[in-house]
């Protein structure tokens, strides 16, 4: 095979193979009001999303779910899906860590369940870019904690330990906390996409909000900078 058909056929085939990162993977930020990261709270950690979660994942779905269903994704008419069980979503969500592919988290304060943040999908070839979605309790709303959390994430993805090159985060326009989580970490707003995921029963337009590795080697880790506005 020659150079430049070596090359063609890399770009054709770029991202079949497998990238794996470490997985299972624990994030934590230990003395977190200490150093200013969020108000409340001494430790956040995120974790493998696991079945024995379920208990703790409907209580708080349940006693939110007029706050969080309106920014739940939901099936199209007629698409023919049905909603998975908890313990398919969590055995589907490890299938595809394995594979690279996902990073189906639980957030914790304290050691309580607090939310959830999923990388899905990760792509690997010449996109090497992951999007990242979240959602947070009401007991936890509003002091910093998911800023942190999401910010614990965007280093890891973009850093040596997984390495990708860009992270979105897609937020629909009226969910002004969501906005405002973006702002606070810096994200470069890049642009609308129409309806882009069906929301609550109707495709919604999301505002995408991205970093990449070129911004994280430039003005460093969000948790640091985090930390650094704080001091």
């Amino acid at each position: 095979m020659t150079g430049a058909l070596a090359r063609l056929t890399g770009v054709l085939t770029a991202g079949w193979g497998r990238r794996r990162y470490a997985w299972p993977v624990v994030l934590r930020e230990p003395a977190v009001t200490v150093r200013g990261l969020a108000r409340g709270p001494q430790t956040v950690v995120l974790r493998p999303l696991s079945v024995g979660d379920e208990g703790p994942w409907a209580r708080l779905r349940l006693a939110d779910d007029a706050r969080l269903s309106r920014w739940e994704a939901s099936l199209p008419p007629g698409s023919g899906e049905i909603p998975p069980s908890f313990r398919r979503y969590v055995r589907r969500g490890w299938a595809q860590a394995r594979r690279g592919e996902s990073m189906p988290l639980v957030l914790e304060v304290d050691g309580v369940f607090a939310g959830q943040v999923t990388v899905a999908p990760i792509q690997w070839g010449s996109l090497r870019q992951a999007t990242v979605g979240y959602w947070i309790g009401s007991p936890w709303e509003g002091r910093g904690v998911m800023t942190l959390a999401l910010a614990m994430v965007i280093d890891h993805l973009l850093g040596p330990q997984v390495g990708l090159h860009r992270v979105e985060v897609a937020v629909r326009p009226d969910n002004a906390r969501s906005l405002a989580v973006c702002r606070r970490l810096g994200l470069e707003r890049e642009g609308l996409r129409r309806g882009l995921m069906h929301i609550d029963g109707e495709w919604a337009d999301h505002v995408v909000h991205v970093r990449t590795a070129e911004q994280m080697e430039a003005d460093g880790a969000l948790v640091a900078r985090l930390a650094a506005r704080a001091g």
